[in-house]
C-alpha cells in the first residue's frame, strides 16, 4: 500500500501542466537523478514541443522544486532531479508490470545477513567499551580495523562489485569503509582529539527509532551515496523499490527500464533491459545489508525478494512500532533479547555483556570481564542488577544476582570513562522510550561535503551550493523583440521572402509554426536550416492526431498559410 504522503506527492505530479509533465518525464527517463549541464539542456528535445516550450516548462519545474540547480566553482550550472522526487516519478512514470512477479520454484542462493543496522549497532556498543584511536595519518589503527571485521557481518564480497571509490582504500577493506562511512554520514561518530568518538546526543535519537525506520533511513543513504554513476543503474535501483512489489515474493532480477531517448536522436528506443549481470552487485549489496534474498529459478533465472515490503522501507510515514518487550535472563548467565525489546534497552544490555549471536533473538552473556568493562564506563554491578530486574520478563535468577554482588566486591571501580563521557551520560541511552521518528532522521540529508564520510558520493553535484537564479539561456531572446505581431496572430499566406524570414525567425528563437501543407493544418518545429540551397528540416505532426511526428525537409513554397507560435 502506498503511503498517504506519497499519494499526495504523486497527485501533485498529476497536477502539472501536460507540457511540464512531458518535459519532466523526458528528463527523468534520460537522466534519472544524474546531473546534466547547460549544453545538454539546450539540446533537450521533447516530442511535439519547441525549444521555447521546453525551456518555459523547465523554468516552471525548477520553481516548483521538481528540478534542482547548483553552480560549480567556475560558474557553470548543473541540473538534476532531487533524490526525494525519484521514487515519486518511478511510481508515476514507471508502469511496472505484474508479470515481473514469479510463482514458480526458486532455490535460495544467498540469504540476507543480519543487517547493516545491526552492524552499526554493534560497532556503537564496541565504542562504548573501547577507544577507537586514530593514527597520525588520520586512519584507525590496524588492530581496531581487524576487530571491526570480526564484529561486522557485511563482507567484502557483498560490496566489491559496486566499485566504490573512497579515501584510505589501502587501509580500510570495502565493507568496513561502508560501515564507517554510514556512521560518519549519520553523524553517530566523529573524529575528535586523535580518536573516533560516539556522538552521544545523536546516538540517543538513533536508538529511539524503530528498527524499520533505521533500515529505511540507511537504505535511502545507500541509494543516494553508493549507486554507480549511471542513469540506467539508478532507474533499476528505484524500479525494484516500486510499491507494487511485495515482501517475501520472488521477482526476476532482470527488469525492463523506462523508455529512454538516444542522445541526439528524436526517436524513442525500445524498453531497455538492465541485465542480471549488471544488477547483481547492487542486489548482493542489499542482501549483505539484510534487505533482500537472492535465489535461482528452475530454468536458471536469477531472482530476488525483499524481506519486507519495499514500500514500507521507502515511505516517509510514521511507523507504529512501539516496542515494549522484555528480555530474559537465564541461569547460565545468557540474556535473550527478543525483537520487540526497545533498542535503548538492548543497547544497555549489550554494554555490560559479551555478544553471543545476532538473529531474530539476540543473545548476550554476562561475564566477569564484561561487568568489569561496564564498570569502567560508569555502569557497575549494582546498576546492572537494577537494570536486569527492571527489564527481565521472568525476573533474574538468584545465582546471577549473587555473582553480580561478588564481582562488585572484586572490582575496583574506575572513575575514568574510556571515552570522556560520564557513566550518567551513557546511561541516558537506555531511558528514552519514544518510538516515533526523530526530526533529525525524517529524511536523509544530502551530503554537502565529502568530509562527512569516507566514500565519495556518486552524486558529486551535491558538493556544490544550490543556485536558484535562472540561467542566461532562459532570458528573452533578443530576436523576439523584433517579431511583427501579425506573424503570431494572423493565419495567412505570406510572400515567399517573408515566409522564409518567418521560418528563420522560428529556428532562431526555438519556436514552432503552424503550416498548411496540402489540405492539412500541421505543426512544424524547425531543427536545421540550410541556405545554399535554402531548405529547412524539422519535426512535422498533425496536432489532432496521436501519430508520432516525422522528420521532413521543406523547400521554398512547399507550404501555404502559416503562423508563428510563441507560447
Amino acid at each position: 500500500m502506498q503511503n498517504p504522503r506519497d499519494t499526495t506527492q504523486t497527485q501533485s505530479l498529476m497536477a502539472l501542466l501536460p507540457k511540464e509533465r512531458s518535459v519532466l518525464q523526458h528528463i527523468w527517463s534520460r537522466y534519472a537523478g544524474q546531473c546534466f549541464d547547460d549544453g545538454k539542456l539546450r539540446s533537450l528535445y521533447v516530442q511535439r514541443l519547441s525549444g521555447m516550450e521546453v525551456q518555459l516548462a523547465f523554468v516552471s519545474l525548477l520553481q516548483q522544486g521538481w528540478l534542482q540547480a547548483v553552480k560549480q566553482g567556475w560558474g557553470d550550472r548543473l541540473y538534476y532531479i532531487p533524490f526525494n522526487k525519484l521514487q515519486i516519478l518511478q511510481e508515476g512514470f514507471g508502469h511496472l508490470k505484474a508479470h515481473y512477479k514469479h510463482q514458480g520454484h526458486v532455490k535460495l542462493q544467498q540469504e540476507g545477513r543480519s543487517g547493516i543496522t545491526v552492524d552499526i549497532f554493534n560497532i556503537a556498543v564496541y565504542m562504548t567499551k573501547n577507544r577507537m584511536a586514530i593514527t597520525a595519518k588520520g586512519v584507525l589503527h590496524k588492530k581496531i580495523i581487524q576487530k571491526l571485521e570480526r564484529i561486522v557481518n557485511l563482507s567484502p564480497s557483498d560490496v566489491d562489485g559496486l566499485g566504490l571509490q573512497y579515501i584510505h582504500a589501502d587501509v580500510y577493506p570495502s565493507h568496513i569503509a561502508i560501515v564507517l562511512d554510514l556512521l560518519l554520514a549519520l553523524e553517530l561518530v566523529s573524529p575528535e582529539q586523535g580518536e573516533l568518538k560516539l556522538n552521544l546526543d545523536v546516538l540517543r535519537e538513533w536508538l529511539q527509532l524503530p528498527h524499520e525506520a533505521m533500515d529505511r533511513i540507511i537504505l535511502r543513504y545507500m541509494m543516494e551515496r553508493y549507486v554507480p554513476v549511471s542513469a540506467e543503474y539508478q532507474h533499476y535501483v528505484f524500479r525494484i523499490c516500486h510499491s507494487s512489489l511485495t515482501g517475501g515474493q520472488w521477482h526476476v532480477v532482470e527488469q525492463k527500464l523506462p523508455n529512454v531517448v538516444g542522445e541526439g536522436s528524436r526517436e524513442e528506443l525500445n524498453h531497455q533491459k538492465f541485465t542480471s549481470a549488471a544488477a547483481i552487485p547492487w542486489l548482493q549489496f542489499l542482501t549483505g545489508c539484510g534487505y533482500t534474498d537472492l535465489g535461482v529459478e528452475d530454468e536458471g533465472d536469477l531472482m530476488f525478494r525483499w524481506r519486507r515490503p519495499p514500500c514500507s522501507l521507502y515511505s516517509d510515514g510514521s511507523v507504529d512500532d512501539v516496542r515494549a518487550g522484555k528480555l530474559f535472563v537465564q541461569a547460565d548467565f545468557e540474556i535473550l533479547i527478543p525483537p520487540d525489546v526497545p533498542n535503548t534497552v538492548k543497547f544497555t544490555a549489550a554494554r555490560c555483556t559479551e555478544r553471543v549471536s545476532d538473529d531474530r533473538m539476540t543473545i548476550y552473556r554476562l561475564t566477569r570481564e564484561s561487568v568489569t568493562q561496564a564498570a569502567e564506563t560508569g555502569m557497575g554491578p549494582e546498576k546492572i542488577a537494577a537494570f536486569l530486574k527492571e527489564h527481565a520478563a521472568a525476573g533474574v535468577p538468584e545465582n546471577v544476582l549473587t555473582a553480580l554482588v561478588q564481582w562488585g566486591k572484586e572490582i575496583k571501580r574506575s572513575d575514568m570513562s574510556r571515552h570522556g563521557a560520564s557513566g550518567e551520560e551513557l546511561e541516558i541511552c537506555r531511558t528514552g522510550n519514544n518510538q516515533k521518528e526523530n526530526h533529525r532522521y525524517a529524511i536523509p540529508c544530502s551530503m554537502t561535503s565529502l568530509s562527512s564520510g569516507l566514500i565519495r558520493p556518486a552524486r558529486s553535484e551535491l558538493a556544490f551550493a544550490v543556485n536558484d537564479a535562472l540561467p542566461d539561456l532562459f532570458l528573452s531572446p533578443p530576436a523576439l523583440n523584433h517579431i511583427p505581431v501579425m506573424w503570431t496572430r494572423e493565419w495567412r499566406v505570406y510572400h515567399r521572402s517573408t515566409a522564409k524570414q518567418m521560418m528563420e525567425q522560428a529556428f532562431e528563437c526555438s519556436a514552432k509554426l503552424e503550416l498548411a501543407i496540402g489540405d492539412s493544418r500541421m505543426e512544424f518545429i524547425p531543427l536545421q536550416l540550410e541556405r545554399q540551397p535554402w531548405k529547412v528540416s524539422g519535426a512535422l505532426y498533425d496536432p489532432k492526431s496521436e501519430q508520432t511526428e516525422v522528420i521532413v525537409t521543406l523547400g521554398e513554397g512547399e507550404w501555404q498559410e502559416m503562423r508563428l507560435v510563441i507560447p
